[in-house]
């Protein structure tokens, strides 16, 4: 179109004045194409803002990283409109859905990226781009912007090394290492915790949680033939604020007696409703059991083990309608003492965000299923490395442009 038009013009005007003419089209024309992609700051959603208290409010104002944090689905819409003519092209993986430095956890027994409450299936590009993304935002923050490059090829090496190698493991970054010698939980501190942060319940939900979890300890009882219906005995129970990109989702921390009646040795499960990815172009997501794709996504790409998870049932449950709930809109998991996720305060060096950066590569490129076979075929991984190769370039440049857009609408809601 624009050939056309720039050849009319310098037949009409000359060929001097008709290559100047043709330029302006030129930037105009890719201006607008960029306009019809959908560029321009990312936002958050109104609906999310609306439900998002002051202090959460203050705290996206502050930090661009929570704001990083928050968007996430206007992020994966974005990364789904600008990788649309590659969709065909790409496997169909296991995806974490909000793969970033934060994710990164460790236990006593492992580390790795954990928190699923996003995972899907989809393009690996969802995955990549937002893992490299957030690896651009800490540079900057930390002034690493010359090691940037540095930090994203950590990363794509440990993609291929995943992807080519799904069984290994690479040892822990010092990190890890470091953070587990520092003040070591405790039960008794994690029950303090949980008792500071729960907030009181109705009576109607105090009815719904106990009938839940024991619609729910009779699923994880056929797995769990060790623990006892007792086990489940509700002890308390309240709603819990927490999170940044979780923030607005409800959650319950449920407090259950544990393997016996001394309070020392109760459990923490933490119940937790699945968010809404739908809308979400590029991503396949169950309709049926829909907080099953939460567990598939634990057990598939996950490292860290929970002693409980489970979804909630396609059951109709008297006490959890009475609330306008449905308990498969519901999953829980049991909360470990020594679990901590990394703050990016906690990175000491670049070396700390590159061992991280690579090990959580790996993680993402195996996509193993704990202790059990590789989901992806030899051919699918193959062909995931090949076309992974060939959008490198793409990849690695969308997710420093996304960054820009991030931190223009982070601006925007600071000016607000």
């Amino acid at each position: 179109m624009i050939s056309a038009m720039a050849k009319r013009i310098v037949w009409r005007n000359g060929p001097l004045r008709g290559r100047r003419f043709a330029c302006v089209l030129a930037v105009i024309f890719i201006a607008l194409m960029g306009a019809a992609r959908g560029a321009g700051p990312i936002r958050a959603e109104p609906k999310s803002l609306e439900q998002a208290a002051p202090q959460l409010i203050e705290r996206l104002r502050s930090d661009p990283y929570d704001y990083f944090r928050f968007v996430n689905r206007s992020w994966i819409a974005r990364v789904c409109d600008d990788f649309s003519s590659d969709l065909e092209g790409l496997p169909v993986v296991r995806l974490h859905g909000d793969a970033h430095v934060e994710q990164f956890a460790l236990t006593q027994d492992a580390w790795g990226l954990d928190d699923f409450d996003d995972s899907a299936r989809g393009p690996a590009v969802v995955d990549i781009v937002r893992f490299l993304g957030s690896i651009d935002l800490v540079a900057r923050r930390r002034s690493w912007e010359k090691d940037r490059n540095t930090l994203f090829d950590r990363f794509v090496a440990g993609y291929r090394r995943g992807l080519t190698d799904p069984h290994y493991l690479p040892p822990p970054p010092d990190i890890v290492g470091r953070l587990r010698t520092q003040a070591p939980a405790t039960r008794e501190a994690l029950l303090a915790w949980a008792e500071s942060k729960m907030q009181p319940l109705s009576d109607t939900s105090m009815k719904a949680v106990v009938a839940g979890i024991e619609i729910v300890a009779r699923i994880v009882l056929r797995e769990r033939p060790d623990l006892s219906p007792e086990y489940f005995r509700v002890v308390r129970a309240g709603s819990l604020k927490s999170g940044v990109g979780s923030a607005v989702i409800p959650k319950i921390m449920v407090r259950v007696r544990g393997p016996s009646d001394d309070p020392a040795d109760d459990v923490l499960l933490e119940s937790k409703k699945i968010g809404d990815l739908g809308g979400l172009s590029c991503l396949k997501t169950p309709t049926d059991q829909p907080t099953l794709r939460i567990i598939d996504g634990s057990k598939q790409l996950g490292r860290l083990k929970y002693s409980i998870m489970a979804a909630g049932p396609e059951l109709v449950v008297p006490e959890v309608m009475a609330t306008g709930e449905q308990l498969h809109d519901w999953w829980i998991r049991s909360l470990d003492p020594s679990y901590r996720q990394v703050r990016l305060a906690e990175l000491q060096s670049i070396r700390d965000l590159a061992a991280i950066s690579y090990d959580a590569g790996v993680q993402l490129g195996s996509g193993r299923l704990q202790n059990k076979t590789v989901p992806l075929s030899g051919y699918d991984r193959q062909r995931l490395s090949v076309v992974i190769a060939k959008l490198e370039k793409r990849y690695r440049q969308e997710a420093s442009n996304l960054v820009d857009d991030l931190l223009r609408g982070w601006r925007e809601l600071g000016g607000r």
